[in-house]
């Protein structure tokens, strides 16, 4: 029997908490929206799994219907991806530093892993690396588009390392990358559009000067779940990056991303009704910020309706029960909406995948605790 086998087939009532819930039926319902749209699209789509930490069997699920590749965040998930069999990997940041560039060089052997790069020191780190191991790393070089994080100047400064990429030994060009996530929170549905057009133009402009240049640009990727119609009408974008679409949360479903829906809940239990005066209304639950990111504020409750989260300290959430539908007696499940997804699945290591209320599936998160 393995580690997770007498979980298989209980109702969700019957599980311990807290538990990370994965609703099967609104996840598959968003990759098929996703799928539909990349259908019809002059661009591919390359999801980022840093969402859910690489999890093999949504990666997969991501594959199979239609994704050419996967992004993540940090090499322990594109190793993670790697072991499951994924091998057209690309990590979307800069791996800096002898003992990650050594293992990024030991991935290239077997994978076709790509990287970013935004610094002439690290291409020059990469390509010294990958001559003595052997290996032919692919890279991107990452161009700031107004995100101000990550990346190069665009324009001539791109197109400077570009060259320098394209003549390093070890080192394979393979075009740009940039990321619009200025266009994301604090910015209204109706400039969104704009200025992520404004954003991406940068990035195909850039494109034409360094193939102006003479350089061979074979991808150039961009965009997330909050930009990715926009990015990918953008002529010279070839690949969207787009990941939270796959088990959304209630911070991005309140920003207008309507066409999909919120696959993640956390469930948990009613510890206390304190009897003390001014607390006839208040139940304890044993889930707090240790459990659910508060990053984009408290959660929604889904059940029972009418509830409401009003307080969570580490380890314990206060929920106002005045207006609940049913009566939370101690011992009471109580259900709440997923806020901000990456945050939340970052603190389990483990998803109970759900159909009708009962565990299909338990799907432990490999690349948990790994940050490297």
């Amino acid at each position: 029997m393995g580690i997770h086998d007498y979980e298989v087939g209980l109702h969700k009532s019957e599980l311990d908490t807290p538990a990370l819930l994965l609703d099967l039926s609104v996840m598959e319902c968003n990759i098929r929206t996703m799928a539909s749209y990349f259908a019809g699209a002059p661009a591919v789509l390359r999801p980022h799994v840093k969402l859910h930490r690489a999890t093999p069997f949504l990666a997969h699920k991501q594959m199979q219907a239609g994704a050419i590749g996967l992004t993540c965040a940090k090499l322990s998930e594109a190793e993670s991806l790697a072991a499951s069999g994924i091998t057209d990997i690309l990590i979307a940041n800069e791996i800096v530093g002898a003992r990650k560039v050594e293992r990024l060089v030991s991935l290239a052997s077997y994978t076709d892993v790509m990287v970013a790069a935004d610094n002439p020191a690290n291409v020059a780190e990469l390509s010294a690396a990958a001559q003595a191991g052997g290996a032919t790393l692919r890279v991107l070089v990452e161009v700031n588009i107004g995100h101000n994080r990550c990346g190069v100047g665009p324009g001539e400064p791109a197109v400077a390392l570009s060259k320098m990429v394209f003549d390093a030994p070890g080192l394979k060009y393979m075009g740009l990358m940039g990321y619009d996530g200025h266009c994301t929170f604090g910015v209204s549905e109706a400039e969104r559009e704009a200025l992520s057009k404004q954003a991406n133009s940068l990035l195909v402009d850039t494109r034409r000067l360094v193939e102006t240049a003479g350089l061979p640009v074979e991808i150039v990727s961009a965009g997330g779940t909050f930009t990715y119609r926009y990015a990918a009408a953008i002529p010279g974008i070839t690949e969207i990056q787009a990941g939270t679409y796959l088990l959304m949360d209630t911070a991005f479903k309140e920003q207008g991303l309507d066409e999909f829906g919120c696959a993640l809940t956390v469930l948990s239990t009613v510890v206390s009704r304190p009897s003390w005066r001014g607390a006839e209304n208040l139940a304890v639950i044993d889930v707090g910020s240790k459990g659910m990111s508060t990053l984009y504020g408290l959660p929604e409750i889904s059940d029972p309706q009418g509830a409401r989260a009003i307080r969570f300290s580490q380890e314990h959430g206060r929920v106002d029960v005045e207006h609940a539908a049913r009566e939370l007696r101690i011992g009471e499940r109580v259900e709440l909406w997923v806020r901000d997804a990456n945050g939340t699945i970052n603190l389990f290591d483990k998803f109970y995948a759900m159909r009708d209320d009962v565990v299909e599936a338990v799907l432990d998160i490999p690349a948990l605790g790994n940050r490297t």
